[in-house]
């Protein structure tokens, strides 16, 4: 009897370790359409109830509404994303051309921290540096944009497939998961949760952010404010800092070019204002849906960038959020049981 039971504790043993072996496997062969493959997941989970909604009540062809629900992620989503990135990336060689506002205050900057330390820290060679990253960052998006452009296409495709086979998704991993259906339907639930507070709660923040803070600098008299106000939106994933490393080094833009009063205008603005608004927001959308732990933004955003480039901002915490949901699921059915 326990010559059996060793048997078979070997046997699944022999097969976890042979699954996780293939299932690293399939990882690394198609690491490159990671990021495709979970955008359309977070896609698939947001648009899934509107899926459902409509091919259920009305009884409308699904590969019909598949399409349109592609189109219309593609406007909801994906066409403000691809605006503020063309808008973005070409103006910043602007600030750093010779000549320009940004290197003319960078100088009196430079001069004033000189006279008060004796230590000049902006030296030619830094400008440099600056420009040549700054021309390395349009250089890398051009050269990348086909790349972009085949991510964006093959996460639609598998998108098309997950929406036209709503319902069937669910029923392959629910037989096919080693977990109950109660533990099924709660990691469900979960991931859902996660997925709406992090793909949809992070981007909303971003919007109102952007907002408030172009208000905020067209009324401080802050150049080209609407660049800015998107450039605090798009610094509002990165955690705890934030917006605020666009805002503070707005305000000194602003003090050190001789516009004191709007400088220390913009500081308050940022700290009573747009910190405000971050953490207002984020604390009724995470009550409304899913409390992510800061500690889980944090490495979700590290881990992201490292594996997934910019889009790792979001898929990042969604992947350290699976984890833990998975882990903790795994304990209450194996090990607490």
């Amino acid at each position: 009897m326990q010559e059996k039971q060793h048997n078979k504790r070997f046997a699944q043993q022999f097969l976890l370790i042979s699954l996780l072996l293939v299932g690293v496997m399939i990882f690394y062969s198609m690491r490159i359409f990671i990021s495709s493959f979970l955008g359309a997941v977070i896609l698939y989970v947001l648009f899934r109830p509107l899926m459902r909604r409509i091919c259920e009540k009305k009884k409308w062809n699904k590969s019909l509404v598949a399409v349109g629900i592609c189109l219309l992620t593609f406007l909801v989503v994906m066409t403000p994303i691809l605006l503020t990135s063309f808008m973005i990336i070409p103006k910043i060689s602007i600030f750093f051309k010779e000549g320009s506002v940004t290197m003319q205050v960078l100088a009196d900057l430079d001069r004033q921290i000189t006279n008060l330390t004796g230590y000049t820290l902006i030296t030619p060679e830094t400008i440099q540096t600056l420009r040549d990253q700054a021309g390395g960052y349009i250089t890398g998006f051009l050269g990348e944009t086909m790349i972009i452009l085949t991510e964006i296409a093959l996460m639609y495709l598998f998108l098309f497939y997950f929406l036209i086979n709503v319902g069937k998704v669910e029923d392959f991993f629910e037989r096919h998961l080693p977990f109950s259906k109660d533990k099924i339907a709660v990691f469900s639930k979960e991931l859902e949760s996660q997925t709406f507070s992090n793909a949809l709660g992070a981007p909303l923040l971003a919007l109102v952010q952007a907002i408030v803070a172009i208000l905020g600098y067209w009324i401080f008299g802050v150049p080209q404010p609407i660049f800015w106000g998107a450039m605090t939106g798009l610094f509002s994933f990165v955690p705890v800092v934030g917006s605020m490393l666009i805002w503070l080094p707005a305000a000194i833009f602003q003090i050190s070019a001789g516009a004191t009063w709007q400088g220390i205008a913009i500081l308050l603005f940022g700290v009573l204002i747009i910190s405000a608004v971050d953490n207002i927001f984020r604390f009724v959308f995470q009550k409304k849906f899913a409390d992510v732990h800061p500690l889980v933004t944090i490495i979700g955003v590290i881990v992201g960038l490292q594996l997934f480039g910019v889009s790792g901002i979001i898929f990042g915490p969604l992947l350290i959020s699976y984890f833990i949901i998975l882990l903790r699921i795994f304990q209450e059915e194996y090990v607490d049981a």
